[in-house]
C-alpha cells in the first residue's frame, strides 16, 4: 500500500511538474525573444539618430562601440558613401534593398546563426523624397542571445519541481499513515480468521470506512465463532447424551448369549468408538462470547444427585454396591448442568466399563475453603501410571482417555485441578477440585481434604 501510494503521487506530481515547467520554459522563451527584439530596437534606434545627425565617421565609431551590441561587435552604420562602421554580418543585397526602401524602413533578414535588424535613416541635408542618401543601421542577433539564462532558469525549475515531487510523497506517506496501519490491521485480523483463530479482533482507528470495514470483520467473526460453538455443543451434548444410554445397552447384552449377543455387543463398541470420535473434536471450549458466570453456574452437588439416580438404577442391575456422600450445602461452580453432568458420567461411566460387574464404588462432592471436591472411586488394581492417564489417549487398558480428559479440561476451566491415586476401597480414586463460584483464590491455595462419611 505504501509503494502504490508513493507511485501514485509520484506520477501524479511529475505530470503537473513536467506542465508547469513547460508553460514556464515557453513562456520565459517568449518573454526572453521580445526583451532582446525590444533592446536591439532600442540600440538601433539611438544609433540611428546620431547617424541622421550626420556625425563623423570617427564619432560614429566611438558611438557603436558605447552600445552592448556594438561592443560585442554585432553592430554596423553603413553610411552613404559606402562606409561601414562597425562589423556587418548582413549580406550587401539585403542592404542595398533596405537603402532603396528609404529612409524608415525597418525589417529582420535571416543570416548565419542569427538574424540582423536594419533600420534606415535620411543623411543630413538629403531628400529622401527626391532621392537622397540613406544610412542603414544594422544589429546583427545571435540565435542563442535571446536564450541567453533561460537553461540556468529551467535548470532551477527542475530542482524545484524534483523538491516539490519529494515533499509531496512524504506528505503522502505521513498523513497516509494512519489508513495504512488501519488497513495492515485489518489485513492481519482477516488473516487470523482466515486461518481459524475466530477469536481475532480488531480496533480500527483511521478513516470512517475503514472503521465500518473493520467493525464488519468484527461481526463476521462473531457470527462464525458463534455458529461453530453452537455446532461443537450440540455435537458435544449428543454425544455425552449417547454414551450413557450406550453404557447401559452394552450391559444389558452381557447376558445375551451365543453368537447373536457377541453382534450385538460388537455393535455397540464401534457406536461407542464413534462417539469418542466425535468427543475428540469437540473437547470442551471456554466460554462462549457474552456468556456470564451467571449463565454458567451450577450447583455440582444438586446435578450429581440428579444424575446418580440413573447411574443407581444401572449398579442395582449388576449388584454393584455404590455409596453416595453429599454435603447438604449448595456447591456452586462456574460450569453449566450439561458440563457438570459430563464429568460425572465420564467418571462414573469408567466404572462401569473398566472394572468388574459385581466391584462397588463411591462418588462424593465434599466444599471446603472455596473448593469443590468430586471424588469417584472404585475397587479395580487403579491406574499404573497416574500421570500418563490424565494425557489424552493413554489412560491404559483400552480406554480412549477421552473421559479424563473431559474431566481435566472441565476442572482447569475454573481454575482447579485433578488428582489420581489409590483409594480406600483398594481402586482407584479420581479427585476432580473446582474452584467454588464467587469466592477468590489465590494461585497456592493449601490441599485440605475432609469427607463425610454417608450414615
Amino acid at each position: 500500500m505504501r509503494r502504490l501510494l508513493a507511485r501514485a503521487v509520484t506520477l501524479a506530481t511529475v505530470l503537473v511538474a513536467v506542465v508547469m515547467i513547460g508553460v514556464t520554459g515557453l513562456w520565459a522563451w517568449w518573454e526572453a525573444r521580445e526583451r532582446a527584439e525590444a533592446e536591439v530596437r532600442s540600440q538601433a534606434h539611438m544609433v540611428a539618430a546620431v547617424a541622421e545627425a550626420g556625425p563623423e565617421p570617427a564619432l560614429l565609431r566611438r558611438v557603436v562601440a558605447s552600445t552592448p551590441a556594438g561592443a560585442r561587435g554585432h553592430l554596423s552604420v553603413h553610411l552613404p558613401d559606402g562606409t561601414t562602421v562597425g562589423a556587418s554580418r548582413a549580406e550587401k543585397d539585403d542592404v542595398a534593398a533596405a537603402r532603396d526602401d528609404g529612409a524608415g524602413f525597418e525589417g529582420v533578414r535571416e543570416v548565419v546563426d542569427g538574424t540582423v535588424y536594419l533600420l534606415t535613416v535620411a543623411a543630413p541635408e538629403s531628400d529622401t523624397a527626391d532621392g537622397g542618401d540613406v544610412s542603414v543601421v544594422e544589429v546583427y542577433q545571435p540565435r542563442w542571445e535571446a536564450t541567453t539564462g533561460l537553461g540556468r532558469a529551467l535548470g532551477g525549475l527542475v530542482v524545484v519541481a524534483v523538491m516539490v515531487v519529494l515533499g509531496a510523497v512524504l506528505i503522502t506517506d505521513r498523513l497516509s499513515r494512519p489508513a495504512r496501519r488501519a488497513l495492515r490491521a485489518l489485513a492481519d485480523t482477516a488473516v487470523a480468521i482466515g486461518e481459524g483463530r475466530l477469536n481475532a479482533r480488531i480496533r480500527v482507528h483511521g478513516p470512517r470506512d475503514l472503521v465500518i470495514l473493520g467493525e464488519s470483520i468484527n461481526a463476521i467473526g462473531e457470527r462464525v465463532q458463534g455458529l461453530l460453538t453452537k455446532e461443537r455443543e450440540m455435537a458435544a451434548d449428543v454425544s455425552h447424551r449417547l454414551r450413557t444410554p450406550l453404557t447401559a445397552l452394552r450391559l444389558d447384552t452381557e447376558t445375551v448369549p451365543g453368537a447373536e449377543g457377541e453382534r450385538i455387543r460388537d455393535a455397540i463398541a464401534a457406536l461407542e468408538q464413534d462417539v469418542d470420535a466425535i468427543i475428540r473434536d469437540v473437547r470442551p471450549r471456554e466460554p462462549a462470547p457474552g456468556q456470564g458466570e451467571a449463565e454458567r453456574a451450577c450447583d455440582l452437588s444438586a446435578a450429581v444427585l440428579d444424575r446418580m439416580g440413573f447411574w443407581s438404577m444401572l449398579a442395582a442391575d449388576q449388584g454393584r454396591e455404590m455409596t453416595l456422600d453429599l454435603p447438604e450445602a449448595p456447591c456452586p461452580v462456574a460450569l453449566t448442568r450439561d458440563e457438570c453432568v459430563a464429568v460425572l458420567d465420564s467418571l462414573v461411566g469408567n466404572v462401569f466399563r473398566y472394572t468388574p460387574a459385581d466391584g462397588p464404588f463411591a462418588v462424593a462432592v465434599v466444599e471446603y475453603a472455596g473448593w469443590v471436591t468430586l471424588i469417584v472411586e472404585d475397587a479395580d488394581p487403579g491406574f499404573a501410571d497416574p500421570t500418563a492417564a490424565l494425557r489424552r489417549g493413554t489412560s491404559g487398558g483400552g480406554s480412549t482417555g477421552l473421559g479424563l480428559d473431559i474431566v481435566r479440561h472441565a476442572v482447569e476451566a475454573t481454575g482447579g485441578t485433578v488428582h489420581l491415586e489409590r483409594g480406600k476401597l483398594g481402586g482407584a480414586r479420581v479427585r476432580a477440585r473446582f474452584a467454588q463460584l464467587d469466592v477468590p483464590h489465590e494461585e497456592e491455595q493449601p490441599r485440605a481434604w475432609r469427607l463425610r462419611r454417608s450414615g
